[in-house]
């Protein structure tokens, strides 16, 4: 298991042990067995007798073995039939999902190849994620968000998960002029984002963006009603909507690297390097950061990039963003 698995891992088991978890996922990028591996994650430390005392499932006992072995009735996994996902296994699962769990309290599916769905078949996941069911939790599987239609994209939370060659991205990216250190945070983004922020690459431009989101993040982060301010004061030049989405999802990722440092100092982990890692470390250094603060900054974000995506002024979202997080705490 790689090092991105373990701190996807540690950010969901904190999701469920603040009761935080949504809906719906989708995850993104070509590491399948990464993408199985959390899911399973999920299930294991919602149905783990021993999560409660321990924060994590004990991968040991009946119930996570069961899991691990694909063998737990509560959670199901669609493929595609063929070339592609049909509607009638679209509708099928449906049907399951509104069952009552047959062993747990909760319900997962998943579903493979999710961009692989006709359109019928993401029609008709549409209806359901548009009204969700409690304690049941869908997660696509795709490789690029930008092959799912954005009425699916703007219902559940994406996350990317990272090529094990990321190395050889930031390679590449230096090859075509990026800094270094520019390259090891852009080679984050999806390879859509990569490809727009190569071929629109400045240096100066790019390092003032990064800047702008790294003091507004901080404030989002303490609960600072400066950021506010900030939002007319450096970001503004940065707001068109395309930016913007790549701005939460740059804070997003922010966010994740500054709750899986924030988890590793509380634990005997060593800390686990993140994007901008310098930066979250004197983040924590400075301010006393509260899980649930942080949690609740990464649901407000994702709220936040669906208000976008729905044609809500750019700055209107970020001026909500910045009203409701730093009356939160």
């Amino acid at each position: 298991m790689n090092q991105q698995t373990e701190q996807f891992q540690t950010y969901f088991n904190n999701l469920i042990a603040q009761r935080q978890l949504s809906h719906g996922y989708l995850f993104t990028g070509d590491d399948l067995p990464g993408k199985r591996a959390v899911v399973k994650s999920v299930g294991q430390a919602l149905a783990c007798p021993s999560f409660a005392e321990k924060g994590q499932a004990c991968q040991n006992c009946e119930v996570c073995e069961r899991i691990s072995a694909d063998q737990y009735p509560d959670i199901l996994t669609i493929e595609p039939d063929g070339k592609s996902v049909r509607v009638d296994q679209i509708r099928e699962l449906k049907d399951w999902l509104v069952k009552s769990p047959v062993e747990g309290l909760f319900k997962i599916a998943v579903i493979e190849a999710a961009e692989s769905m006709n359109p019928s078949a993401a029609n008709a996941l549409l209806t359901f994620l548009e009204e969700p069911v409690a304690n049941v939790h869908m997660f696509l599987l795709a490789k690029e968000a930008e092959q799912l239609l954005p009425t699916i994209r703007s219902r559940v939370q994406q996350i990317h998960f990272q090529p094990d060659d990321q190395a050889f991205i930031i390679e590449q990216l230096q090859n075509q002029g990026v800094t270094s250190a520019h390259a090891q945070i852009i080679a984050r983004f999806s390879s859509e984002t990569v490809e727009r922020l190569v071929e629109d690459y400045d240096e100066n431009d790019i390092q003032n963006w990064f800047l702008a989101l790294n003091q507004f993040y901080n404030l989002l982060a303490t609960g600072n009603r400066s950021a506010f301010v900030v939002i007319q004061s450096r970001l503004k030049p940065f707001l068109s909507v395309q930016q913007t989405l790549d701005s939460i999802d740059y804070l997003l990722m922010l966010n994740h690297s500054t709750v899986r440092q924030l988890t590793a100092s509380n634990s005997t982990e060593s800390p686990k390097v993140g994007i901008q890692a310098k930066f979250v470390q004197q983040l924590l250094a400075q301010h006393s950061l509260a899980i649930t603060h942080l949690l609740n900054v990464n649901q407000t974000l994702f709220e936040v990039k669906q208000r976008v995506s729905a044609n809500v002024s750019p700055q209107l979202a970020f001026e909500r963003l910045a009203i409701k997080l730093c009356q939160w705490r």
